[in-house]
């Protein structure tokens, strides 16, 4: 289970543009745990990924230093764990829980041919280069860069304030920067809108990430979540519980 904290304050990602200083013993174990890997999952690849190194909270804000690292570490982290806080593969990802003008909240079911066949989880997603500005990691770009790839919303026309972090757990390594979006359009028409667009992707031959939306009553968006048999992502039960209070 993740821990979700509602904020009030500016969250700044700052990103230095050097490697995470792992001690070489954790390198070796993670290069020998990698080698294995590889040959049990040839596809896999071994890309750059990012890491909250270090989070500063003030009374004026939530700043984040966002350091490189790479996939190897990551699943090491995920898969085998890293007991040192300060060597944990933490990744930063941003994600929007939208609530329908008929106050449904909306959550995505992800498709067979994803990673997570089924898993239930709100629109969102990991750091891309394209989000980094001057030093700064923009949370609104990759958002908005989520949202539209998956369910080609746009951002800007939905009323939205960052509203959650979710910090790592001892079972998942992640920093979620996560917003609240209140949408101008009811459950079915979205509903409608979504079915439309992923037809349009499959005729297309291009990438299908929700397999279909799930709407839950805001009033007991728990328990209907609570009742669905899928695989959820460990933030999402606690950060809806958080998000009925809103």
């Amino acid at each position: 289970m993740s821990k979700i904290v509602k904020v009030s304050k500016p969250i700044i990602l700052k990103f230095e543009d050097r490697e995470i200083k792992l001690p070489k013993e954790l390198k070796d174990n993670i290069k020998r745990f990698w080698t294995e890997a590889v040959k049990e999952n040839p596809n896999l690849y071994n890309g750059q990924d990012y890491v909250v190194e270090t989070v500063n909270e003030t009374k004026e804000n939530i700043e984040m230093i966002v350091t490189k690292s790479n996939y190897a570490h990551y699943l090491y982290d995920e898969r085998v764990g890293i007991k040192e806080d300060n060597y944990r593969c933490c990744s930063p990802w941003g994600g929007i829980l939208l609530l329908t003008k008929d106050d449904y909240f909306v959550i995505g079911e992800m498709d067979k041919t994803t990673s997570m066949p089924y898993c239930l989880q709100i629109s969102g997603g990991g750091i891309d280069i394209r989000d980094i500005e001057n030093g700064i990691i923009n949370i609104d770009s990759n958002i908005k860069r989520e949202l539209k790839e998956e369910l080609n919303l746009n951002l800007d026309d939905i009323d939205y304030k960052i509203s959650f972090i979710e910090y790592p757990s001892k079972t998942r390594n992640a920093y979620g920067i996560i917003a609240i979006g209140k949408m101008n359009c009811t459950k079915d028409e979205l509903k409608q809108y979504f079915e439309e667009y992923k037809e349009y992707l499959i005729t297309n031959n291009l990438e299908v990430e929700f397999n279909k939306l799930i709407f839950l009553k805001k009033e007991n968006a728990l328990k209907e979540l609570n009742n669905l048999s899928n695989c959820k992502r460990p933030y999402l039960g606690e950060l809806i519980k958080e998000a009925v209070k809103y």
